[in-house]
């Protein structure tokens, strides 16, 4: 029989956001020189298990052996490692493009011989792409009023690229909006009439091309992190906008935003229950779908158009947000509802 030697490394968690870059660092300290055999390398990703899922879900990244080098369609043309080709103990590997569903906990793992290391690195992608209509009608915003929707709701306009990256994360939204290089594109996974395009009744990115900054048009904002919490409040009765405002206000918080309450709904918040937001629309999260909350798909809901008719009669709860302040010498760890 012979001895195998093993060495287990974790790192810190790598955090960035949509359509970002992220580096996972996996340089080893095995030695070659003892085997005939290139070193054995193999990147898998485990995924969290979703609701109805009993097990983590894992995948093969990419695997390398010598000069093969063999990467998961799902990953193809975003992964790569930078240092190996010089050094085939340097397995540190490069996700582009990031997407999600990259989020997860990556395992790189490398045999030479009898000794056999691993490292583990969690990757947390951070971000969320979210279709927003001026609240008066659909199309009604022009390239500067885009921007400052999207600023006021606690967002930026999005890129193509994260737009792109959304829409591989399976973002869909039949509307025309302006991203912040002043195109107007929108996202479609199922092809329907309507949806038009360079090529009717296919998936992708519509792009209607650099548009003149005073045309109308929906938007497409980018909410990078949430540093506070979101949560619903209600009272019997229901809540007008403004006494939900004020509601929010005695809690210690203020409306939330559209971009605040997608963020929740990313970090998991589900409540079946319409709310007011900030900007007068009436929304709520479905983390987890089931038919009674409107839809098979997860996603932030729409209830109606925030009109001033509306407004002035309509009851609903109310999605509050409260903001974290650390205290001096103090860390404050940010819990999301």
């Amino acid at each position: 029989s012979s001895i195998v030697n093993m060495r287990r490394i974790t790192h810190p968690t790598v955090q960035q956001t949509l359509a970002g870059r992220a580096v996972l660092p996996c340089v080893f300290t095995l030695q070659t020189s003892s085997s005939l055999q290139p070193p054995q390398l193999v990147w898998t990703q485990t995924r969290l298990p979703t609701r109805g899922q009993e097990v983590p879900l894992e995948q093969i990244v990419l695997s390398a052996k010598g000069d093969v080098i063999k990467v998961n369609k799902a990953f193809s043309g975003r992964v790569m490692l930078p240092g190996y080709a010089a050094n085939p103990l340097n397995a540190t590997m490069e996700i582009s493009s990031l997407r999600t569903n990259d989020s997860g906990t990556y395992h790189c793992q490398v045999v030479v011989g009898n000794d056999y290391e691993r490292d583990t690195v969690p990757l947390v992608v951070s971000g969320v792409v979210f279709h927003y209509q001026a609240p008066s009608a659909r199309y009604a915003l022009s390239f500067s009023d885009a921007q400052r929707a999207c600023q006021e709701n606690s967002a930026q306009i999005a890129t193509p690229a994260q737009l792109w990256a959304a829409y591989h994360d399976s973002f869909s939204s039949c509307a025309a909006g302006w991203l912040d290089d002043q195109t107007v594109r929108y996202s479609v996974q199922l092809p329907e009439l309507g949806c038009y395009g360079h090529k009717e009744y296919s998936a992708g990115v519509r792009n209607y091309g650099k548009r003149d900054p005073k045309e109308l048009f929906d938007v497409y904002c980018f909410a990078k992190e949430l540093d506070g919490e979101v949560f619903h409040s209600s009272v019997p009765g229901r809540l007008s906008l403004s006494s939900a405002s004020d509601r929010c206000v005695s809690l210690g918080g203020q409306l939330a935003t559209v971009g605040q309450l997608y963020l929740a709904w990313r970090a998991g918040l589900d409540s079946c229950a319409p709310g007011w937001l900030s900007d007068g629309s009436v929304r709520y999260p479905v983390a987890w779908p089931r038919p009674e909350c409107g839809g098979s798909q997860p996603g932030v809901r729409t209830v109606s158009p925030n009109s001033t008719a509306d407004n002035a009669t309509a009851l609903y709860d109310a999605y509050c947000y409260r903001g974290t302040a650390p205290q001096e010498g103090i860390t404050v760890n940010t819990t999301h509802y």
